[in-house]
């Protein structure tokens, strides 16, 4: 039998959520929902909604995750295993989305977990200005912060030539922490878990006036966590960020994003990617290989490349490629695979004709030695 007034405040702010959530739904669909009167709904749903409202336990998401790797589950039978009810469990599943898990309804209106594979491309657009050089950008890519191999030094540096250069955009390939896995955690310098890597990331990562960072996840490292966590760590990095006062960093997608430039009439695509795989036998061949694998219309005219810690630029069917290197020393998996470290971060100069057609392309690489030269140098 619906229940009568009063009602909670946790109950009221569980109504309107639902409402936001779903516009379409009608007081009487709701109230069945919630388990209050058709009537009682509808006057909730009049009354003004409190400038604050009550914080979601953190508690709520986790143990709906938990039950949702099991299988996929009704809103029913998540509230019957947490002994709430199926309005509470909608108000929690909305701010899960929001805050960036994988959520999604099966074709029996269920809700269940993402595969992170299942995650379309991001896109974004950056138009271009008349000048020498349309668009100038920075680059740095797997700096693997949390790791105690990672170089803060050269990424501060990166971000003081930037500002000093009027770069108000920095790109990065993914791999900003080092996550968490059985081979690296004797290496971490935080506690384990997640949240705090982001802390730690969103605490140190440089802040300069008037630069944004726009990157994508890598599907290694910071995606372990999205893999078994189904959350969507990228989008999940922002939204800590943003709580904590900081708008500088920008998500763009998981694995690859397409830049559009535009400048005069046309536009050219950029592509930052974070391939994966293990390195080639010459730097070139991994580019070389990906860039002959895409399709005529596929092909980006820029690609922005992370995962394997080199620099390098080339060439291959008239995409300009360009390896970002890391801001991290060779850490104890990496001595292990015999793969060297490029430490350093690039400058990029584009030109774009009157029809958006890329007609110059300038790189300028910065490098870095081992942490210890300087140490023994500046000693």
């Amino acid at each position: 039998m619906p229940k009568t007034t009063p009602v909670p405040e946790s109950d009221k702010q569980a109504i309107r959520r639902i409402k936001e959530l779903h516009p379409e739904k009608s007081g009487r669909q709701i109230a069945e929902l919630v388990g209050y009167h058709q009537k009682t709904v509808n006057e909730i749903l009049r009354e003004p909604a409190p400038l604050i409202q009550q914080e979601i336990p953190h508690v709520g998401f986790e143990d709906i995750r938990r039950l949702l790797k099991r299988g996929p589950l009704s809103s029913k039978e998540l509230a019957e295993a947490l002994k709430t009810s199926p309005g509470r469990i909608e108000l929690v599943l909305g701010d899960m989305k929001d805050r960036g898990f994988l959520l999604f309804k099966t074709l029996d209106n269920k809700h269940n977990l993402h595969d992170s594979v299942l995650l379309e491309p991001g896109k974004s657009e950056v138009k271009g200005s008349k000048g020498e050089w349309t668009h100038v950008f920075g680059f740095t890519t797997d700096n693997h912060l949390c790791n105690r191999h990672s170089r803060l030094d050269v990424l501060n540096a990166a971000y003081d030539y930037f500002e000093n250069e009027g770069i108000t955009l920095v790109y990065n390939a993914g791999n900003w922490i080092d996550g968490e896995a059985k081979f690296n955690k004797t290496e971490l310098i935080v506690a384990p878990g997640l949240d705090n890597q982001l802390d730690y990331m969103i605490d140190k990562w440089p802040v300069r006036k008037g630069i944004e960072t726009h990157y994508i996840a890598g599907s290694d490292h910071e995606g372990w966590h999205q893999e078994r966590e189904g959350i969507e760590v990228g989008k999940y990095l922002q939204n800590r960020a943003e709580n904590a006062g900081r708008y500088d960093l920008k998500y763009l997608g998981y694995s690859e994003a397409d830049v559009k430039l535009s400048f005069g009439s046309g536009s050219s695509v950029m592509r930052i990617v974070h391939p994966g795989g293990g390195s080639a036998y010459a730097i070139s061949y991994t580019d070389q290989k990906r860039v002959e694998s895409y399709s005529g219309g596929e092909k980006p005219h820029i690609e922005l490349v992370g995962h394997y810690h080199k620099f390098n630029y080339g060439y291959p069917r008239e995409v300009h490629t360009l390896q970002g290197g890391c801001t991290t020393d060779q850490s104890l998996f990496m001595r292990k695979k015999r793969l060297q470290a490029h430490v350093g971060y690039s400058v990029l100069k584009i030109r774009q004709d009157e029809r958006g057609a890329v007609s110059g392309f300038a790189v300028e690489w910065h490098p870095f030695f081992d942490r210890g030269y300087y140490e023994k140098r500046f000693a």
